[in-house]
């Protein structure tokens, strides 16, 4: 079985199963929402939290696959995505907005680990593209219209954010905590 084929197999099940894949994205917020609400109503709230943390974390899981998936589907497939079956592409979009809509009722977002993660390795990557981006500019070479020291205080000032911003990103994936 050749990738294209694993690949064209997942989508025509995923597309024969569309309304039950709908139906648990929609399921998962309600489900959690209760299940943290319960959680939170016993000695301490730690548990409603971990619940809480872990349906964001799959929430948010579900909509970085959708956008991998599609992006695959793009450029390496050459799919035309106006054709993909719509209850597929809204469903880990409305599983996000059920989540977070839910959970808030709950306990504030910027509470829960797994935002707190997804926010940290968000700004990671928004700075790691500004780099690039940055970087792209400069076709010919680098021209830069000032000291040799200016460029170096900006090259090691722009080194220890994205640092600093890896370590926010990764540390509490790998269990360092110092923030």
């Amino acid at each position: 079985m050749t990738l294209d084929e694993a690949l064209r197999g997942a989508y025509s099940w995923a597309d024969d199963n569309a309304l039950w894949v709908l139906a648990a994205g929609l399921a998962l917020p309600v489900v959690g929402t209760v299940a943290a609400r319960i959680g939170k109503g016993g000695r301490t709230d730690a548990d409603g939290r971990l619940i809480a943390s872990l349906v964001m974390g799959v929430a948010l899981l579900a909509v970085v696959v959708e956008v991998g998936c599609l992006f695959v589907a793009r450029t390496a497939l050459g799919a035309d995505l106006l054709h993909a079956n719509l209850l597929l592409v809204v469903a880990p979009v409305l599983c996000l907005a059920g989540s977070v809509a839910g959970l808030r009722m709950v306990f504030p977002l910027s509470e829960l680990g797994s935002v707190r993660t997804a926010l940290d390795v968000a700004g990671f990557l928004a700075a790691c593209a500004a780099v690039v981006w940055v970087a792209s500019r400069f076709h010919f070479g680098l021209v830069f219209l000032g000291s040799l020291g200016q460029l170096v205080v900006i090259v090691l000032l722009a080194g220890v954010v994205l640092w600093r911003l890896w370590r926010r990103a990764v540390g509490g994936i790998v269990g360092d905590r110092t923030r």
